[in-house]
């Protein structure tokens, strides 16, 4: 998670995206976003041992550079940290081992602004780039070989290339084309056996074809040897290969490099693996509640009995019900069940396997029925017509929304209660490439089958054997997820966290001294609440109104307007706020002989 949205949130760009800003919001408040897939590959946003640099500048700096940074590549303080650990990497070695020309119109190479800023803040003042104590990391192992970046290439001058594959191994070829812009560029493929003999030098020779080959149909445009094997490399991981040719020509078979694969990969490895830094803004890749193992064991426990096989394309019918019990007190819970029916087989319907279970969390009939539905789409085959008979309204018209695609609509998405659910419905629907067909049935009309599905739906709630849905199994089917104290949000976010500010604002309201009266006032009748101020007081934060209504800002001034006449020190107020100052009966303190009221208070003789 981000340490300071501050700093990113006042940026233009975060201020004309609705979800960023809704994420910046997030900072003050328990809402979390959390990493929804099972995946240790994702790097996050913050790792142990490397510093954002965004920590280590100034505001304005890193604002005006950010672009610049971005298209570098530049995230986090080690890739600006020579391999001793002890110093920041001097502009020179900088601009020749990552940039091709950095020169401006007068043939000078400067250091950029960033560059600048970044050594103010990191390094002691005069001491050839020594950094900061809180900023010096462990060494790193230093090869005597030195290879330039392949990102310093040209389309004038193309040259071997050495980089990894996703196994880690060693890829050799001679660049063709290059694309400047996306930092990549198509290679004819060699290959060599460097692993297996890892200490003599590097013999490469053509690859006659292989699994990583991509068809490059202009590839006879840039060589005059047709080559048999290409593909596209990231300029961003490859180092410049040297070799003894220069120019593939008819005779050549082989090429050689000076360096052994023992020399070459104390830098070709770890520069590889630079990249494997940047972040992609997803923010745990954890479970709410649990690892990727426990949720494992959650996804086998819990899985329901699978659908009676039919062929390839058939025709699979369900009876799905929900059923919801102690709404409204710490034992409310929700079943589902569903019903497989193999119509004219034995009987006229013949019931073939049914299961049921229960869902946690945001509590409705409807989210109970959609989760019924969602455990009888994901046991159905793939390519498989599905018909589903439902008692609800409401879940039939969210499953026309799953089939039309409609909640590929991000707004609507998130205006949807339940569309964690929902989209996992829909999800289900595209991948398995299901035609659903939503048929509605009276509830509690006579209808067997029906009523068979509601009494699994309400057995589950007291059934040791129904497994429960968890969210890991639902919330899957993108890539980030909104958390609230462990639970994941399946709510309106925008209602929600203005909930959240409104309750926040109320709080704080209540602290004000005006207010303390009520922490000593234990009986309800003592005191009268003036529900339509508390209210609008509820509906309205000056700090975090999430409607961004102009309008609001003219009942802001009529609220305290009306704050200011409720402070005035008038006789009913008084009584209540500071009854110290009164006689137990509240009689005038001038004749004494009068209750006290608003009229006395003008009439009494005595005064």
């Amino acid at each position: 998670m981000v340490d300071d949205w501050s700093l990113w949130s006042a940026m233009t760009v975060f201020k004309c995206d609705y979800i960023a800003c809704t994420i910046a919001s997030m900072t003050s408040t328990p809402f979390r976003l959390q990493y929804a897939r099972f995946s240790s590959a994702t790097p996050d946003l913050t790792l142990p041992g490397h510093t954002p640099l965004y920590t280590c500048m100034s505001p304005h700096v890193f604002k005006a550079c950010f672009k610049v940074l971005q298209k570098r590549h530049l995230y986090y303080l080690s890739q600006l940290i020579a391999p001793s650990g002890s110093h920041l990497i001097s502009w020179t070695s900088y601009q020749t081992a990552y940039l091709t020309t950095l020169a401006d119109k007068r043939g000078r190479s400067l250091p950029h602004k960033w560059y600048l800023d970044i050594k103010a803040n990191t390094t002691f003042p005069d001491s050839r780039d020594l950094l900061l104590d809180r900023y010096i990391c462990s060494p790193s192992t230093t090869s005597s070989v030195t290879l330039v970046p392949g990102v310093t290439t040209m389309q004038k001058n193309r040259h071997w290339l050495v980089t990894l594959d996703r196994s880690d191994s060693p890829l050799f070829g001679k660049q063709l084309s290059v694309q400047p812009k996306k930092d990549t560029c198509m290679i004819v493929h060699w290959i060599s056996d460097c692993l297996s003999s890892p200490g003599d030098v590097i013999r490469l020779r053509p690859c006659p074809g292989c699994d990583a080959h991509v068809l490059f149909p202009s590839a006879n445009n840039y060589t005059a040897v047709p080559p048999r094997c290409t593909f596209k490399i990231s300029l961003l991981r490859s180092l410049i290969l040297p070799t003894d040719c220069e120019r593939i020509r008819q005779t050549t078979m082989k090429v050689t490099s000076p360096y052994s694969w023992a020399d070459l990969s104390i830098t070709v490895i770890p520069y590889y693996r630079r990249l494997d830094t940047l972040p992609d803004f997803s923010f745990s890749p954890s479970v709410v509640g649990c690892d990727s193992t426990v949720a494992s064991l959650l996804l086998e426990l819990s899985t329901p009995p699978s659908p009676f096989p039919l062929l390839s394309g058939s025709h699979y019918r369900y009876y799905t019900d929900g059923s919801l019990i102690n709404l409204g007190t710490p034992e409310v819970s929700m079943g589902w069940s569903w019903v497989q029916l193999i119509p004219d087989a034995l009987y006229l319907n013949f019931v073939t396997t049914y299961a049921h279970g229960t869902i946690q969390n945001w509590p409705s009939s409807t989210r109970a029925e959609a989760a019924a539905i969602y455990a009888a789409l994901r046991v159905s085959p793939e390519d498989s017509t599905v018909t589903v008979y439902t008692d609800s309204q409401a879940a039939i018209d969210g499953l026309n929304l799953c089939v039309s695609s409609t909640y590929t609509n991000s707004r609507l998405y998130y205006k949807t209660t339940n569309f964690e659910l929902w989209a996992s419905i829909e999800s289900s629907i595209r991948s398995k490439r299901l035609t659903v067909l939503p048929v509605k049935v009276k509830g509690h009309d006579g209808n067997y089958w029906n009523e068979f599905a509601d009494s699994l739906a309400n057995s589950a709630h007291h059934s040791d054997m129904a497994p429960l849905l968890t969210a890991a199994e639902y919330t899957s089917s993108h890539n980030v997820r909104l958390v609230y104290d462990n639970i994941v949000c399946e709510s309106n976010p925008r209602r929600l966290l203005k909930l959240y500010f409104q309750a926040t604002f109320l709080k704080d309201l209540l602290t004000y001294k005006r207010f303390q009266f009520i922490s000593y006032l234990y009986i309800k009748d003592d005191y009268i609440v003036d529900w339509e101020l508390t209210w609008f007081t509820l509906n309205f934060s000056p700090a975090h109104d999430a409607s961004f209504q102009a309008f609001h800002a003219a009942w802001h001034y009529a609220f305290k307007f009306k704050l200011f006449l409720d402070d005035l020190p008038l006789l009913e107020k008084l009584k209540i706020t500071r009854s110290d100052l009164y006689i137990d009966l509240l009689t005038c303190r001038s004749c004494r002989d009068r209750m006290e009221d608003l009229m006395h208070l003008i009439l009494c003789s005595k005064r």
